[in-house]
């Protein structure tokens, strides 16, 4: 009989565990939700000509940056351009002049711009005009 009961108890003990893990279980509940993506190509710019016009009384100093660019496949041209001559560092806003089609001159003037800290060019060129 005492063996028995050692069975009983073993299988209660099951049970209860079994019970509590279901339970557990059972709280683990996700709202149905949707996510997906579409890719598509985002053709680029190409820029050629780049020009650094220096300061003509202190030639360490950068008045200009001047470049062509162009876009990579078709003919949308840049509407915005900005350069950054320092990795991490602040973004220039460039002016843009229509050259031949569909290339645009682009002229950015960093200020107080010393030859010696242009560790980078970097480019960034959109098609959309920035958002107010």
């Amino acid at each position: 009989m005492f063996r028995n009961f050692k069975v009983l108890l073993f299988a209660l003990a099951i049970v209860i565990i079994a019970g509590g893990a279901y339970a557990f279980a059972a709280t683990n509940t996700v709202d149905d939700s949707a996510a997906g993506y579409k890719a598509s190509v985002v053709p680029g710019y190409t820029v050629t000509n780049i020009a650094y016009d220096l300061n003509a009384t202190d030639p360490t100093l950068v008045d200009n940056i001047t470049f062509l660019i162009s876009p990579s496949s078709g003919t949308v041209v840049a509407a915005v351009v900005k350069v950054q001559t320092v990795t991490g560092g602040a973004w220039t806003n460039c002016v843009l002049v229509a050259g031949t089609a569909p290339s645009m001159t682009v002229t950015c003037t960093p200020v107080g711009l010393e030859l010696i800290d242009v560790t980078a060019l970097n480019i960034v060129a959109s098609s959309s005009a920035d958002a107010p």
